[in-house]
Order: structure tokens, then sequence, then C-alpha cells
């Protein structure tokens, strides 16, 4: 069998056409995984500006209870405002997911350090108020006693819970920032953190 010019035209021409379309769908789909993982690494910078933003706040209305602790004031009603700005439950879900595990992680442990302190001080307050006019001079020494053997542990309590929120934010900051786009989010999974 002899092949003739048309004949050898038309099996180029096969081979061209079949390599362009599979380098074409080779592009396609590869396109589509970056813009996927784009969108992807989107949301999680969403969530990360939502979760730190309602931290930060957390993290700003304790520095302001601890600068001038006051027994008379209401904790809970000064955090109302804080917490009535932030959709929590949506921050939580977004953190469900597209978080990554370290973020899940560092938020879990900011949340559970401050928690912590809010219970500590709470206690603290109870204490306090009992120190006052209006108190037994027995009951009074003893809120004494225990307030003054409580603080330390609400001084340390603030402390650690300062330490999550920061180690919160150099974890939020590094998925942010920091990681090259390819190893930011994976296919069908996030990728978690080196640090």
């Amino acid at each position: 069998m002899q092949i003739t010019p048309v004949v050898a035209t038309l099996i180029g021409t096969g081979f061209g056409s079949l390599t362009t379309t599979l380098v074409a769908g080779a592009v396609q789909r590869a396109t589509r995984s970056r813009e996927r993982d784009h969108k992807l690494w989107e949301r999680q910078v969403a969530v990360i500006e939502e979760s730190l933003k309602h931290e930060r706040a957390l993290a700003s209305k304790r520095t302001e209870v601890m600068r001038s602790p006051d027994p008379e004031i209401d904790i809970f009603l000064a955090l109302k405002s804080v917490f009535d700005e932030a959709d929590v439950a949506k921050i939580m879900a977004n953190l469900e997911l597209y978080g990554s595990s370290a973020m899940k992680a560092a938020h879990q442990a900011a949340f559970e350090a401050w928690r912590d302190w809010l219970v500590e001080f709470v206690q603290w307050q109870r204490w306090n108020k009992r120190t006052g006019p209006g108190h037994e001079e027995e009951e009074r020494a003893e809120a004494v006693r225990e307030t003054t053997k409580a603080w330390p542990n609400v001084e340390k309590l603030s402390a650690k819970a300062d330490e999550a929120y920061d180690e919160l934010v150099k974890v939020m900051r590094a998925t942010a920032v920091f990681e090259p786009v390819v190893s930011r989010v994976t296919r069908g999974a996030n990728r978690e953190l080196s640090q």
C-alpha cells in the first residue's frame, strides 16, 4: 500500500486535530482546577477575616476589663455587643466547611483560653462583690482572701488567652498570606499547615 500525498495530509491533519483537542482538554482541566482552588482559598480568607474580627473584639474587651477590673461591671452585658456584631454560628459553620485542621485547632484553643479566663474572672467578681460594705466582717475577710488568691490566676489566664489569640493570628495569617497559592488548598480537602 502506497501512501499518497492526500492520505499523508489527512493523517497529519487527523493527528494535529487529536493533539490540539487533547492539549485544549488538559489546559481546560488545569484552569478549572486552579479556579476551584482559588475560590476555596477566597472562602478561607473570608472565614479568616470574620473569625479574626470577632476574636479581636473579644481580646479587646478582655484587655479593657483587665485594665480596670470593676466588680460591679456586668461582664456578660459588656460582651453582648461583641456577640451582637458577629454571627458566631455562621463563623463556625464556615470554619467547619472551609477551614484547615490547623485553623480549627487554633480557633478552638483561642476560644477555650478565653472561656477559661471568663470563668475565673466571673468567680473573682463574685468574691470581690462581697468585700464591700453590707456584708458581715467574717464574710468580707474571706472574700478579701479569695479575691487576693484568685486575681493572679485571672491575670495568668488573661495572658494565656493573649497567647492563644496570637497563635490564632499566626495560623490564620500563614493560611491567608504566606503559603504559596498552589499549596493553600488541595483537591477535595484542605492541607494542614506545617507550623
